[in-house]
């Protein structure tokens, strides 16, 4: 998915076992992922003591698409791999949006199409609404808002 916020921060993943206890992740292959702008998929790894951000989709409207949107998605560790049973990854995000009514506007100059590229929404899971599909000019972050949520609930 893509967030629609501007920006999300995020902490780095930690993973608790059944007893509550902080343990190194026993899955490789677990955590976060993104989707690059030429459709490969990479795990992304945060350090400790250290932030990451993602874009959001109001950044890339706000920014006429110079600023593209994150997709991304979590997995969590394989139940069938030795260590990983009752295993959960945590992680805290803090979403930075707009107010509600706030603007949703484009920059002068630039064009639905600059705000979102076929190219890009080629690259889009075929489950990810898109941005296009959601927003158009005129509405504001709340309107933005109320549309993704219907979009994917």
């Amino acid at each position: 998915h893509n967030d629609h916020c501007s920006l999300t921060g995020l902490v780095p993943a930690i993973y608790i076992n059944s007893e509550g206890e902080e343990i190194s992740c026993p899955d490789p292959d677990a955590g976060l992922y993104i989707k690059s702008r030429n459709g490969g998929l990479v795990r992304v790894g945060v350090v400790s003591n250290a932030l990451a951000f993602q874009i959001g989709e109001t950044a890339q409207v706000h920014s006429g698409g110079i600023l593209q949107a994150t997709p991304h998605a979590v997995r969590g560790c394989d139940p069938n791999i030795k260590g990983c049973k009752g295993v959960s990854r945590e992680s805290f995000a803090v979403f930075m949006e707009p107010e509600y009514h706030g603007d949703m506007s484009i920059p002068p100059g630039k064009t639905i199409g600059d705000a979102q590229k076929l190219e890009t929404e080629e690259h889009l899971p075929k489950t990810v609404k898109t941005l296009r599909s959601r927003w158009c000019p005129g509405m504001n972050f709340g309107e933005f808002s109320e549309a993704t949520f219907a979009a994917f609930y």
